[in-house]
């Protein structure tokens, strides 16, 4: 996993993540307390399969990180010329058709090149990007020959992109997601500015909108599966109520209790912060620390921490080049033993 941040202001844009890379193998525990492991039939039999085995529910195979690298280059340059410039961060597979999800940004800006491809809108260049990286990514994944039923499992690639285009008359930011071929455009509003975030970014969202969405799921999911019970309480009672008052309530009536379901207002206290007007260093601050807040909350929660290492910050502005801020270049500490300088 990771943590993808983009902050877009009224003067530029600026992208934030991590440099965790986490090798995921998918597993099931089989012991674990209060569990089924294995499927079962209706009748509660557990399924064998043609070779005498049990069978394992698809409900019980969970993604299991078994090893974390530093290092890696989640956020890279897509597409500049003089008048448009696009970047992204990235979430979710790490690599391609055995090269990196960088390198892949790479041989599509060269590919463009060659071909004497030009891009005057960010939404051209992610259309573009999105289509090259589908291409590589039913590659990798055999998806043509892939049964049906397998496909909806498949790992996605996802990024964040944003930039300037010759034709826009403001910043666009876009999520992008390939196994489902989608393109959403962030910051519709009018001002275009905010912030946006994926990958692994729980806690990002409980600083910034004060839930996040495994407690919405939650709460929801409880209110929903307690509603036939509420209104068998609510049509009892209102029954208890009627028969007090003497009315004759006709052998067989039934309440219809409708089951309506009320939507909570999650995302009225979102953190009050003027997006549009933040300086170019206030973003890069506040993009540093949403970062590092994923970052070192991975650090002290149970398990293997699969966000965190060094956090990079890029920045784009109108008519100005990309850039990384502080990015270390390659070294090394073992010169040997010899004396000579």
């Amino acid at each position: 996993m990771t943590i993808n941040i983009a902050i877009a202001t009224y003067d530029a844009i600026v992208f934030g993540c991590d440099s965790l890379s986490s090798i995921v193998e998918q597993a099931v525990l089989p012991f674990r307390y209060g569990q089924d492991t294995f499927a079962r039939d209706a009748q509660g039999n557990e399924l064998i399969d043609a070779f005498g085995n049990r069978v394992v529910s698809v409900a019980n195979v969970q993604p299991f990180v078994t090893n974390v690298f530093g290092g890696a280059q989640k956020m890279f340059l897509l597409y500049e010329d003089d008048d448009t410039s696009v970047a992204a961060v990235t979430a979710g597979m790490a690599t391609l058709s055995g090269v990196t999800i960088a390198s892949v940004a790479a041989r599509f800006r060269k590919k463009n090149s060659s071909d004497g491809i030009s891009f005057t809108s960010v939404q051209g260049v992610a259309d573009a990007f999105l289509e090259y990286t589908r291409t590589e990514w039913e590659r990798q994944l055999d998806y043509a020959n892939a049964p049906e039923e397998q496909r909806p499992y498949f790992p996605d690639v996802q990024f964040i992109a944003g930039g300037y285009g010759k034709d826009d008359e403001t910043s666009k930011v876009f999520k992008i997601y390939v196994a489902t071929r989608t393109l959403e455009e962030q910051f519709v509003w009018q001002t275009r500015s905010g912030t946006c975030f994926g990958g692994q970014a729980d806690f990002v969202e409980r600083l910034l909108v004060g839930v996040d969405q495994r407690i919405i799921n939650g709460v929801n999911h409880r209110l929903i599966s307690d509603m036939p019970a509420r209104g068998a309480r609510f049509a009892s009672s209102f029954a208890e109520q009627l028969r007090a008052a003497g009315v004759t309530i006709p052998e067989g009536f039934q309440f219809d209790i409708p089951q309506e379901f009320t939507e909570l207002p999650w995302h009225d206290y979102v953190a009050n912060i003027d997006f549009a007007n933040l300086p170019t260093q206030y973003a890069v601050d506040l993009v540093e620390l949403l970062v590092n807040l994923q970052s070192g909350m991975q650090r002290f929660a149970n398990g293997v921490a699969t966000v965190g290492g060094r956090t990079h910050v890029g920045v784009l502005k109108r008519g100005e080049k990309f850039v990384m801020l502080n990015e270390p270049k390659l070294h090394h500490n073992h010169t040997g033993y010899s004396h000579d300088l």
